[in-house]
């Protein structure tokens, strides 16, 4: 069961058109961090309705596997997922609405149901309904306002951090490792899509990066059709996910019945 539910907090939480790399620099000064910043908000993949089939990959230093399913998404309400082993045959089914996490088991025929704090726990990253929404979207995990915030270039791409290059390096080098979460986000000049975001502890040696690709148009919209996932803390987990048959505009019913036969899993 905790492999179950690790997974789906792999899934959606915490979260490869190659993302459109850029081999030539396409401008030699970073935009001032607010302006910058709104560009990015400005850019966020915006939608009412959001369907379309899912196909991933899971691999840590014990197993790795893979899954497909379909995703459905109502805008700041409801997220739901059917998975599958790849058989035909469903795994189980995931709800998320703005309180809780609902999974229910079809193997074990189990029904499980945990709060955003409990999951953050077991994935070891704060996860909440938006973050979780906004990672499997290709938008920002931070709306910006917590801190400040610094501009720069790294490798032809803008990037928006939490700390001062100046500092980044002071906190590196000191023997006492600060327990601050870093959060950098490196943004493509072209479109202000995110290429990758990812935060950082240094005294808890924790790592997460999410990193987009296959940008495609939908509804006018740039949109990344594949996810990387990767947390390294004791232990290194990846997961990387795909969309297919994206569909934006069919009002969508969310089929959620556990049988009263199945076991409450605590």
């Amino acid at each position: 069961m905790n492999k179950f539910v690790l997974l789906i907090g792999l899934v959606l939480g915490l979260a490869s058109c190659r993302s459109i790399k850029i081999t030539e620099p396409v401008y030699s000064k970073v935009p001032k961090v607010q302006i910058l910043i709104d560009s990015v908000q400005t850019a966020h993949f915006d939608f009412d309705w959001f369907s379309g089939k899912i196909a991933g990959k899971y691999k840590d230093e014990a197993q790795r596997f893979s899954f497909k399913g379909s995703i459905k998404i109502k805008k700041d309400s409801l997220i739901w997922m059917s998975i599958s082993p790849g058989l035909g045959l469903e795994l189980g089914r995931v709800l998320l609405d703005q309180d809780s996490l609902y999974f229910m088991n079809r193997f074990d025929k189990t029904y499980f149901k945990s709060s955003y704090s409990d999951l953050s726990e077991k994935v070891n990253s704060t996860l909440s309904y938006a973050r979780i929404q906004d990672l499997l979207m290709g938008n920002s995990l931070s709306i910006f306002q917590e801190k400040k915030y610094y501009s720069d270039l790294e490798d032809s791409l803008f990037k928006i951090c939490s700390v001062s290059e100046k500092q980044l390096k002071k906190m590196e080098r000191s023997r006492r490792k600060s327990n601050q979460d870093i959060f950098t986000v490196l943004v493509n000049p072209r479109n202000y899509k995110i290429d990758s975001q990812n935060l950082t502890n240094l005294k808890l040696n924790r790592k997460l990066l999410v990193s987009y690709e296959d940008f495609e148009i939908h509804n006018n919209q740039d949109f990344a059709e594949s996810i990387g996932l990767t947390i390294s803390t004791t232990k290194d987990l990846s997961l990387n996910l795909s969309y297919s048959r994206i569909n934006l505009s069919k009002k969508l019913k969310f089929s959620f019945k556990v049988p009263k036969s199945y076991e409450v899993i605590h």
